[in-house]
């Protein structure tokens, strides 16, 4: 047995004893419990070349349990798994036949200037390539004019797994008709804060007999529900700032971030239209907070482009919007508009204008990561 360095493609002479040896059958728990206090690499078998559960697990220790050691294949390894292997995390390949290891140098050499050179562990490289796919993204979107066909290109640009947070909002309506019609595989879910509207709801059972799709219900941690009302109140929110963004950090921000733990795109809603912050927002960015593309496919939708889209595609719409409800978010904390206000002035009314979001959509450019 010899130990190959996929970053490098060269030999590694004195190869550190594994700690944890992981089957590809390998649950949530075995993983956390790997990835924590490890005194040594993880190795993760594959019991045939084709079985995919191994870069999974790979995926999984590095972008949901935070793993920053050596991972490393196996078992029965090819060489043309070889840049599968790195570019989902793993950092050393044990091969049976040491006359094969000009081969795999051979399969390396091919990848490895996308690589720095003698890089143990090459996910934070693989996130600076990241942020240079995610602006070409960005430009490539641009150009595609239909909605179902960003989608599309969406699909065969990203690797691994895709999730839309839809709030059940005109936008994220037309986007979830165009999910459902270009047939990419998107992991679609709503926050279910406790506190939502029963229109909300009933959208979501609507939108699911028509598109055939499931869209998840996520609630925060009962506890940590319960520990906010036994401090605040069940309305304090309303008392100050601090309170209401806690109420929205506990009830919305938590469950989002860790819905989004291991996934490479995330798709929202945003449009440039919604307020001064969100006026440069990208079809496509990398978003640093949270190691992923975000993607904002109606990002420079006009209201006009949004509704006629709905009309067209016979697509169903909260019956909130016909009330004058533009931005929808929790019950207690959103009200009907008036003509010519700003589209989100009926979230957090009480609010002074600048202060008004809940923290879901981190905005890079300002200082401190402010939301957008």
């Amino acid at each position: 047995m010899v130990l190959v360095d996929l970053a490098t493609g060269t030999l590694v002479s004195d190869p550190a004893e594994v700690a944890t040896v992981l089957e590809p059958t390998a649950d949530t728990d075995t993983l956390a419990a790997a990835a924590s206090g490890n005194a040594g690499p993880v190795a993760i078998r594959f019991p045939v070349f084709n079985d995919g559960r191994g870069i999974s697990l790979a995926r999984l220790l590095r972008d949901r349990h935070g793993f920053t050691g050596e991972i490393r294949a196996i078992g029965h390894l090819i060489p043309d798994l070889a840049q599968f292997l790195l570019r989902s995390g793993f950092d050393t390949a044990e091969i049976a036949d040491p006359e094969q290891a000009h081969v795999w140098k051979s399969s390396v050499e091919r990848i490895k200037h996308n690589y720095q050179p003698a890089f143990r562990n090459p996910l934070p490289l693989r996130w600076s390539a990241a942020r240079t796919e995610a602006a070409d993204l960005d430009q490539r979107l641009a150009k595609i004019k239909t909605l179902t066909d960003r989608i599309r290109e969406v699909g065969r640009r990203i690797e691994g797994r895709i999730v839309f947070s839809t709030n059940l909002g005109l936008e994220d309506q037309a986007i979830l008709h165009a999910v459902a019609e270009s047939g990419v595989d998107v992991d679609v879910f709503t926050l279910d804060t406790g506190r939502l509207f029963p229109e909300v709801l009933e959208t979501v059972e609507l939108s699911e007999l028509r598109y055939g799709l499931r869209i998840r219900l996520v609630a925060p941690e009962a506890s940590e529900v319960e520990a906010l009302v036994a401090r605040d109140g069940v309305f304090g929110f309303r008392d100050s700032v601090a309170n209401r963004k806690a109420c929205c950090d506990i009830r919305k921000v938590r469950p989002l971030n860790r819905e989004l733990k291991g996934a490479q795109a995330w798709i929202s809603g945003l449009r440039r239209e919604h307020s001064e912050e969100r006026a440069n927002v990208p079809l496509a960015a990398w978003d640093d907070a949270r190691a992923l593309v975000k993607i904002n496919p109606v990002a420079e939708w006009s209201t006009q482009d949004l509704t006629a889209y709905i009309a067209a595609n016979n697509i169903p719409v909260n019956p909130l919007h016909a009330r004058g409800f533009v931005s929808i978010g929790c019950a207690p904390c959103t009200r009907a508009v008036q003509p010519g206000e700003s589209p989100r002035a009926g979230r957090w009314w009480w609010e002074n204008e600048e202060k008004k979001e809940c923290g879901l959509h981190l905005n890079p450019k300002r200082k401190g990561g402010r939301a957008a």
